[in-house]
């Protein structure tokens, strides 16, 4: 399980993190899957359990459900 609190720390010191998570799309027939996606951390709403990541050029919200893991990004 992934520690916010821990997370925002991270961030708050400036270390550059990625999060891998699981998002889901739907297809035109209604039926929900999940794709595994990996974007820049960008923030953390604790209260909130949200992750702000960065993908294409947009900001999403990631719940803490569809996280899979935070990781150091390589490109620090």
């Amino acid at each position: 399980m992934v520690d916010l609190f821990d997370i925002a720390a991270r961030l708050e010191a400036e270390e550059k993190l990625r999060l891998r998570y699981r998002f889901p799309v739907s297809s035109a027939d209604g039926q929900v899957s999940y794709e595994t996606r990996e974007g820049k951390l960008l923030d953390v709403a604790e209260d909130a359990k949200l992750f702000y990541v960065s993908h294409r050029g947009e900001v999403l919200w990631v719940k803490m459900e569809e996280v899979i893991d935070v990781i150091a990004d390589g490109d620090q």
